[in-house]
């Protein structure tokens, strides 16, 4: 298509037939193509806009013609032109500068306006100077937009002359640009009294909070501290995060006087203010709630707690913060049980536990019955976290949850119990080894181990229910004698594939040498993935034997045994196991090749340290 084309196909009605003429115009040298191109970022379609500012980018224009772009910026009647335009300067970046600083002290203040954002958005420090001179311009607009991009590009030696900027000019909109900036650019200075005063204005307050907490030092803590009385929630926020970020920055002494003065609020009608901020969303007001709570240790904190302990992101936080409250805060969490919801409840059970509180045995009782399975978890945690023996009877009949988190709970927990009251978990368990439920005998063998009952342990790995016979392996794995690893060569041969890996994952934790030969031999399984498991067993058990096998297989293997060949190899290391890595290179399985990379770098590497 040539120029008489595009021009004819732009004054179509069609936006894609436009938008397709000016995509044209890349195959057009940028001289040719310029007037069209702008012609294009005034069109009346965003799509074709956007066309013609990509065109233009990738076009490499030289100065003369960036020249010409910003003079689009002058244009009054066609708002999408001058967007389009201060867009591709822009985009151009730095390759703007010159003709951007040539600008910047243009007659017309809208185009001043719009030179001064497109600085701003470019963030190039050459910019600097110019944006300082502007903070004097006679149109506020302008030297509110020069105080806000100095806070966009980040210069800390730009805080002097923002401040001077403040004191010097009484707009408030350029006090409130200028603040924000002056906030953004976080360098400690020392703050006149003429701005600090500034707080005094209802529509500055919250800005000049947000300020001091970015620049000053603990000479605003008063004015800070007042400000948690504000009547609007946000200065309320603004001025706790400031007191916060200045207690971080502050020296000992100072956090000292700090901690001492909020001491003081305990029981003030300014906590119940400050519990009312609480976001999880906002991660500088939740670590400054947790601070301020563990410093005045005020009761009213506690649903807060419960919350920020209810998320893992701050739940250290917030144990770590109840572990120092009293008895009576303690007596407010168990108040409340009823209104939390089920993150909350679940929360209070696993608190109740880790922290060891005794004398609310009630709520664990009644959390094991919640309708919520995720309490139901929690409060089986908690029985066996605190000994509650008293709650067995609960745990045993918890064994039929329907949910999966609930019975691995129960069955971690029965186990705490035995060293307690053994005698009482063993009845239980020898009725469900006779029962005809499945689930209650897979329960059983993951309790014998506990229960040291090894003869019956090993009589559940003949059980005709292939989920009791592997939970049976499993847990026999945790036996160091002869008579258990013999059971579990024999179970070897299972039928079902997944006992078979219970048992090669028993055997490698028992680690005993006399079965390795039936694990190599286990190695002829059918199944990739047993193979697999037996392979790692073996790796465990004798390494130089693993190193052997691979040695003689590798040529001939493929798939996941393949894999796990090269993951046990890095593990073993050496220039055997470097040979191998590079001759699985030249696999023509992609993901066998690619772990052969990885595994021969990270061997590499470890050899280099």
């Amino acid at each position: 298509m040539n120029l008489q084309d595009i021009r004819y196909a732009l004054k179509s009605t069609d936006e894609e037939i436009r938008r397709s003429a000016v995509n044209s115009l890349r195959n057009i040298q940028h001289h040719d193509a310029q007037t069209i191109i702008f012609t294009a970022m005034g069109d009346e379609s965003w799509r074709v806009r956007k066309e013609a500012v990509e065109c233009y980018v990738c076009s490499k224009p030289d100065l003369s013609s960036v020249g010409l772009l910003l003079g689009l910026l002058r244009n009054g009647e066609n708002a999408g032109l001058r967007n389009s335009a201060a867009e591709a300067v822009i985009r151009l970046g730095s390759l703007s500068a010159e003709p951007l600083l040539k600008m910047v002290q243009d007659h017309d203040s809208d185009v001043r306006k719009f030179v001064i954002d497109a600085m701003g958005a470019i963030r190039d420090p050459i910019f600097v100077p110019a944006l300082l001179q502007a903070l004097n311009d006679p149109e506020v607009n302008v030297a509110s937009a020069a105080a806000e991009q100095l806070g966009a590009i980040g210069d800390p030696e730009a805080a002097e002359y923002l401040i001077r900027a403040i004191l010097a000019r009484d707009e408030e909109l350029f006090r409130f640009s200028a603040l924000r900036s002056l906030g953004l650019l976080a360098k400690p200075v020392q703050v006149p009294e003429e701005l600090v005063k500034l707080a005094d204005q209802d529509i500055l307050r919250k800005t000049v909070y947000e300020c001091l907490g970015a620049i000053s030092d603990e000479s605003s803590f008063d004015l800070l501290l007042n400000g948690l009385s504000c009547r609007q929630k946000n200065c309320r926020s603004a001025a706790f995060k400031a007191i916060y970020k200045i207690y971080e920055r502050s020296s000992i002494a100072s956090q000292t006087k700090i901690r001492e003065a909020l001491q003081k609020l305990k029981e003030n009608e300014v906590i119940k203010g400050l519990v009312e901020l609480f976001d999880n969303r906002d991660v500088v007001l939740t670590e400054g709630l947790l601070w301020l709570s563990d410093i005045v240790r005020d009761v009213r904190f506690i649903p807060l707690l419960i919350e920020a302990y209810s998320d893992e992101r701050t739940s250290r936080a917030a144990l770590k913060v109840l572990k120092n409250y009293d008895h009576e805060a303690l007596q407010e969490i168990v108040s409340i049980y009823p209104s939390l919801d089920e993150a909350g409840r679940s929360g209070l059970c696993i608190l109740i536990a880790e922290c060891g509180y005794c004398g609310f045995n009630d709520v664990i009782h009644e959390a094991l019955r919640d309708h919520s399975a995720q309490v139901r978890k929690a409060a089986a945690f908690a029985v066996g976290k605190l000994g509650l023996t008293q709650s067995i009877p609960d745990l045993v009949s918890l064994i039929d949850d329907s949910e999966m988190q609930v019975y691995s709970a129960v069955v971690s927990s029965l186990q705490s119990l035995i060293k307690i009251r053994r005698s009482s978990i063993l009845d239980e368990v020898i009725m469900f080894c006779s029962s005809k439920v499945p689930h209650h005998r897979k329960a059983a063998a993951h309790l014998m181990a506990a229960l040291g009952e090894r003869d019956r342990l090993l009589l559940l790995i003949k059980d005709e229910d292939p989920q009791v016979r592997k939970a049976a392996v499993s847990a026999a794995g945790d036996y160091y004698d002869e008579a258990s690893a013999s059971l579990l060569v024999l179970a070897l041969t299972d039928e079902d594939p997944d006992v078979r890996i219970a048992v090669a994952d028993a055997l490698g934790r028992l680690r005993n040498s006399e079965t390795l030969d039936a694990l190599e031999h286990a190695l002829n399984d059918q199944d990739f993935w047993v193979q697999s498991a037996v392979l790692k067993a073996i790796a465990k058990i004798e390494a130089a034997r693993a190193l052997s096998i691979i040695k003689n297989i590798h040529t001939t293997t493929e798939g996941l045994l393949m894999i796990t060949c090269l993951k046990i190899l890095e593990e073993i290391g050496g220039p055997e196991a470097e040979e191998i890595f590079r001759y699985a290179l030249q696999n023509s399985n992609h993901d066998i090749a690619r772990q052969a990379a990885m595994s021969l770098e990270r061997v590499i590497v470890a050899k280099s340290i």
